[in-house]
C-alpha cells in the first residue's frame, strides 16, 4: 500500500514537472524567437549610418578659418578651403545657409588627393561586397558673388578618404552660370585596358540661388554593373555609373591589386595643374552648406527617369586609392584621361 502510494505520488510528480518544462521550453522558445527577432533588428541598424546633415554652424562645434580638424574635417594641403561668415558675401543673403558655410576656391590648386579636403566618413562604408550596397551624399551650394569669377572650379567626389573616387562632379563658374560636368568609366577589362572616362555637361546653374546637388550609388556585384543618379535641385539629372572598372581592370590601378575601394566620404578637391590656379579668387569661391552622407543595404529612391540617363551597365572605373600615391601624402594626377581637376 505504501509502495502504492509513494507510485502514485512519483507518478503525480513526473506529471506536474512534465508540464512545468514544457511551460518552461515554451517561455524559452519564445525568448529565443523574440531574441532573434530583435538580434535582426539590430543587424539591419548596423548597415545603416549617417553623417549630418553638416551646416557648418558654431552649434555644430565649427568655428571660422580652416577646416582641417574640424569635426572630423580633413585638409593638409594649403588650399583656400575655411569656415566663412555667410554675411561676408551679399550674394548669398537668400542662400538659407545660415550663419556659416564652408567656402572654397581654386585660388591654390595641386595634382594631389589625400591632402585635399575630405568630410567626415561614415563608419559603415558603402561598397561592392559590402553590408552596405548604397551610398547617398546631398549638398547645397552656391557662389560667393552674383557675378562670373573667371576660372573658378572644383570637384566633388564620393571617395574611400584618400583619393579613392568613385564618381565625380565638377563645377565651373562660366558667363552664363555655373555649369555641372559628371564623369564616369567605359572599361570592359581585361586587366590592362586602359579606362575610358566619359565627361556629360549635364547642368547649367544659376548664380542667383543656392542648388541641392545629390549622388545616388548602388553598388552590385560583379564588374560595370554599379549605378549612379545624380539629382539637382529635386530632379534626376543623369544616370550612369561609378569608376569600378578603373580600379578592377586599368593598369594604372594595379599597384593597389586592381582593388575597388569603398566609399566613406567626400573629397571636395581644388585639382589641377600651377595653370589652373587663379589666385584672383582668393577669398571667395564657392558656398557649400547641409551635407549628409548615407549608407544602407537597400537601394535608393528613384523620381524618373531624364533624357540624359545613360543606361550604361558597362561604364565603370575609379579614381584608385593607392596607386595614385595619395594616401595623406599628396600623390598626383593620373597619366590618361582621368578628369585632372
Amino acid at each position: 500500500m505504501h509502495e502504492i502510494n509513494r507510485s502514485d505520488t512519483d507518478a503525480g510528480r513526473t506529471r506536474s514537472l512534465t508540464g512545468g518544462t514544457l511551460k518552461r521550453i515554451l517561455l524559452l522558445t519564445g525568448l529565443v524567437v523574440g531574441l532573434a527577432a530583435v538580434g535582426s533588428a539590430f543587424a539591419g541598424v548596423a548597415k545603416a549610418d549617417k553623417v549630418g546633415p553638416i551646416t557648418f554652424e558654431p552649434k555644430q562645434g565649427y568655428v571660422l578659418g580652416g577646416i582641417n580638424g574640424q569635426q572630423g574635417w580633413m585638409k593638409s594641403g594649403a588650399y583656400d578651403v575655411a569656415v566663412a561668415s555667410v554675411a561676408t558675401f551679399p550674394a548669398a543673403s537668400g542662400y538659407g545657409f545660415g550663419s556659416q558655410a564652408l567656402r572654397l576656391s581654386n585660388a591654390v590648386v595641386s595634382g594631389s588627393f589625400g591632402d585635399q579636403t575630405f568630410s567626415p566618413g561614415l563608419s559603415s562604408p558603402a561598397g561592392e561586397g559590402s553590408a552596405a550596397a548604397h551610398f547617398s551624399a546631398r549638398f547645397k551650394i552656391g557662389t560667393t558673388l552674383a557675378t562670373v569669377q573667371p576660372g573658378l572650379f572644383m570637384s566633388v567626389s564620393p571617395d574611400n578618404g584618400s583619393g579613392g573616387r568613385m564618381s565625380y562632379l565638377r563645377f565651373e563658374d562660366q558667363s552664363d552660370g555655373v555649369h555641372v560636368f559628371f564623369d564616369d568609366v567605359t572599361d570592359n577589362g581585361p586587366i590592362g585596358t586602359v579606362a575610358n572616362f566619359n565627361e556629360t555637361d549635364i547642368a547649367t546653374l544659376s548664380r542667383a540661388t543656392a542648388h541641392s546637388i545629390r549622388f545616388e550609388i548602388n553598388f552590385k556585384n560583379g564588374p560595370g554593373n554599379d549605378v549612379v543618379k545624380i539629382f539637382i535641385d529635386g530632379k534626376k539629372t543623369i544616370t550612369g555609373t561609378t569608376w569600378e572598372n578603373y580600379y578592377r581592370y586599368d593598369p594604372e590601378a594595379s599597384g593597389n591589386g586592381n582593388q575597388v575601394p569603398t566609399t566613406s566620404k567626400l573629397l571636395f578637391r581644388e585639382g589641377g595643374s600651377a595653370a589652373d590656379a587663379t589666385p584672383a579668387n582668393l577669398g571667395n569661391g564657392f558656398l557649400v552648406d547641409g551635407v549628409t552622407l548615407k549608407s544602407s543595404a537597400g537601394h535608393g529612391q528613384d523620381n524618373g527617369k531624364n533624357k540624359n540617363d545613360k543606361n550604361n551597365g558597362n561604364n565603370n572605373g575609379n579614381n584608385n586609392g593607392n596607386n595614385n600615391g595619395n594616401n595623406n601624402g599628396g600623390g598626383h594626377d593620373h597619366g590618361h584621361s582621368q578628369p585632372g581637376k
